[in-house]
Order: structure tokens, then sequence, then C-alpha cells
């Protein structure tokens, strides 16, 4: 379970995001400052506790063979008086006694070390009197006058009213400056997040309005350059959009009217039959079942093409000579080469490995056998050859006329597109077989192009890398 639970607003993600750490420095910051008060506060003090203890100090007096104090009254008042604190002081002979003062002060612990920073031999440390915390200075006096020698010891005490007073003063002053620098950057951050998430608002509302069909390129209405990207692919992306659904909507057009011409003539046909205008008979039902194969190689090129468009079309790729399955696709298509009067050339290497997925690569040189079936004139030729240069492999089909002009040679992978000529004429295709065959190409990972041929008609390059590399379609 999480103990804290983030808004989902950027907006005040990103002022959490600045202001947190501003308000943790500012706290470290105070508590720093007190505790600098302190020393400072404790430093200060320290020394006016060295100056009364030397004061004592200087009233030591030996009376009669004894130790004594001469402390005037004056002094005396101003240990009981003063300001904020109290003060307490007690005089220890160097034989243990209290000769003065208050005999019951806290003694100094023994590890207590003695401060470096004067050249007394003094030792401060804190202590409790009288249920009160007080800070003690012990100055160790050496005394040898009229028989009498040793280290006598003056304690001189103090409450810390007026320490924890100063320290708190610098606090109060710290936690005002620093509040005052939190609170002018977070009011800094938030207009600055207000005025930087503006366009996002106003780029959010632009499109919540808009027609779902509208798919023009969003104004500029980002400032920022760094939110610039931001918009160059939100435009970007409408862009392709606005192709797909061109080319959806083209497809679905050229799609009907391929499928009603076959369908037109299929129920002309048959309406024939039922008249009793055509009897059946085998030229009949063989116009009719030709009809039928047009349609039905239609409609599976529209599925594959589907498939595709929709990365479902499975893709099973295994190292494969590519050589033998071009060997294998020729010798299927050769007699009707020949009863077309064409000729089939080959120029292979002994091998070519690739991976891939061997049904796609025979669809796509089936495809472009039928390709050139259908559109070369008869007496014509068609070689087909295999190029193993170092990275890449070059596949090439290259027939004789009828060609076809540049501005068609752009377009000889689009979907439905014939070619006008002599290249279309009464070959039944439906203008999807070199679509799909680019469609396999890409899935390997390869290149597909079109150019005239030296032999008069259409030249078709496929280039592979070697190996092809696992392309998930």
């Amino acid at each position: 379970m999480r103990w804290f639970n983030a808004p989902r607003s950027l907006f005040y993600q990103l002022l959490l995001f600045f202001g947190l750490p501003l308000l943790a420095l500012g706290g470290i910051s105070i508590y720093t400052h007190y505790f600098s008060a302190m020393s400072a506060a404790t430093l200060a003090y320290d020394r006016t506790l060295l100056a009364s203890a030397r004061t004592v100090a200087e009233r030591l007096v030996v009376r009669e063979g004894k130790l004594a104090v001469d402390v005037p009254y004056v002094v005396l008042d101003s240990f009981e008086r003063n300001m904020n604190d109290q003060l307490y002081y007690e005089v220890i002979s160097p034989q243990g006694k209290s000769i003065s003062g208050y005999d019951d002060l806290p003694p100094l612990p023994p590890h207590i070390p003695r401060s470096t920073l004067y050249p007394a031999l003094v030792h401060f440390y804190d202590a409790e009197y009288l249920g009160r915390p007080i800070r003690v200075a012990a100055l160790f006096q050496p005394v040898n006058e009229s028989g009498v020698s040793g280290m006598a010891t003056i304690l001189v005490a103090e409450t810390l009213e007026s320490r924890r007073y100063l320290a708190r003063q610098m606090m109060i002053a710290a936690l005002l400056s620093q509040g005052t620098v939190v609170v002018l950057t977070l009011i800094l951050a938030f207009a600055l997040l207000k005025r930087v998430l503006k366009p996002m608002r106003k780029l959010s509302g632009i499109m919540l309005r808009r027609d779902p069909g509208e798919l023009t390129p969003l104004p500029r209405v980002l400032p920022w350059s760094e939110m610039q990207p931001l918009l160059v692919a939100f435009n970007r992306y409408i862009e392709r959009l606005r192709l797909m659904v061109a080319r959806q909507e083209r497809f679905s057009a050229d799609a009907s009217h391929q499928l009603r011409t076959p369908l037109a003539v299929l129920r002309g046909e048959l309406e024939a039959l039922q008249d009793g205008v055509r009897q059946p008979t085998p030229a009949s039902l063989s116009s009719l079942q030709a009809e039928v194969s047009t349609l039905t190689k239609l409609v599976d090129d529209l599925h594959q093409l589907s498939l595709s468009d929709l990365g479902a079309l499975a893709y099973r790729k295994s190292s494969v000579d590519c050589v033998h399955l071009l060997q294998i696709a020729v010798a299927a298509f050769r007699e009707r080469f020949r009863a077309k009067g064409l000729e089939i050339v080959t120029h292979l290497p002994p091998q070519a490995p690739l991976f891939g997925d061997p049904d796609r690569l025979n669809q796509l040189f089936n495809n472009l056998l039928e390709n050139s079936l259908r559109y070369t004139d008869a007496g014509g030729r068609l070689e087909i050859g295999a190029e193993l240069q170092p990275g890449r492999l070059l596949l090439y089909w290259q027939d004789s006329a009828p060609g076809i002009s540049d501005q068609q040679l752009t377009r000889i992978f689009e979907r439905f597109y014939r070619a006008e000529g002599s290249r279309n004429r009464a070959s039944g295709g439906s203008g999807l077989g070199l679509a799909i065959c680019h469609n396999i190409v890409e899935a390997h990972d390869g290149k597909i192009r079109a150019e005239h041929s030296p032999l008069g008609g259409v030249r078709i390059t496929v280039e592979f890398a070697t190996p092809i590399k696992n392309k998930a379609p």
C-alpha cells in the first residue's frame, strides 16, 4: 500500500516537485541556524563566565594562614541581579573545601577537557542546579602565599535563558528570511507553471472540440521551444493518420469496384441462363467458372492484404535456399509460359541462403512470374537472376515488351493500380499482385523497386540482407 498518493494533475505534481524540496531545505536551514545561534551564544556567554570567574579569582587573599575571598557587595549583588539569568559562584580551596559562595554547585565532571580557546586553566560544562539547566565555568587559580599553596577552584554558573533567547531570536530571523524565500519561490513557481501549462490546456481544448473526421494539422499554440517537438509529433501522427484513412477509403472504393465487375458478369450469365437466353453448355459453364475463379482470387488477395495491414499475417521464418525456391516456382510456370510462346531464362548461383518464410517467398516468386506471364507479349522473354553481394542478395525479374512509362513505374506497387495500355489489355489482373509482393518483401526487411527493363519491358529488383533478420510481421 502506498503511503502517499501523488495528484494526477501535472500542475500539482510539478508544484509538489518544487515545493517539497524547498520546504525541506528551509526546515534544514532553520534547524542549522538554530544550532549555529546556540553555538555562537554559548561562545559569547562562556567568555562572560570566564570574565566573572577571573573577577572572583582576583579577590583571593590569605588571612591568618587561610585562603579567603574578598568579594565586594556590588559584585555579589550583580551575581544575584543579572538581567535575564541567575548567576552562582563557589570558591573551593586547594584542600577541596568550599570557602565562599554556593557550596552545592555541581562539581567538575572528570571527563570534561580544558578549553583551548583561552590561555587560562578553565573548563566549561553543562549541569543542572535547583531544577534548572546551567552552564558552569571552572577556573583553576594557583595560590602560593603566606604558607598557602596549591590550586584553588572558582566555579561560576549561569542559567541558560539569555543564551536560548538569543538563539530563538536568530532562529526567528532565519525563519522569516527563509520562509519569505520559500513563499516567494512557490508563488513564482505557481505563476510559471500556470503560464507554461496554459498552452497545453489550449491545445487540449482544440483537440477536444475537433470533429472526429478533421485531420488537419494542429495550430502552433505551444510557444516554448521545448514543446515544439510535441506539436511536431502530433502533426506528423495526424498526417500519417490522414494518409492511412485516405488509403483505406481508396482501398475500400477500389475493392468494391473490383468486386462489382465479376459479380455483375456472374449475375448477367445466371439471369441469361434463367431466362433461357443461353443454354447451360460447356462453354457457358466454363465462362461462369472463369468468373468465379477471378472473384475467388480477388477475395483471397484482399483477405491477404487486410491481414498484412493488421499485422496478423503469419510468417514462419527459417533458413531456406532462395535458389531452390526459385527453381520450383519456375518449373511450375514453365509450361504456361511455353503455351503463350514465352521463354524463361534463369541466371542463378548454386545456392543463396536466406532466413525467411518459404511459403511467403514462394508466393512472392509466383506473383512476379504471374505478372510477367499476364503482361508480356507473346513471343517475348523473361530473365530471372540472382546476384550474391557482400551482405545482400539481389533478385531480378526482367521481361520484354510492352513497357510502361516513368510515371507508371512509380505507382506499380500501389493497390488496384494497373498500367493502362498494352500491359493491361485482357489480362484479368486485379492490381493486387505487386502490392502483395511489396508487403512480403517489407516483412523480410527487404526492398523492392521497379525500373525499365533492357529487354523492353519492366525489371523488378528485390534486395535482401544476408542473412535476413527475423522480423515480426
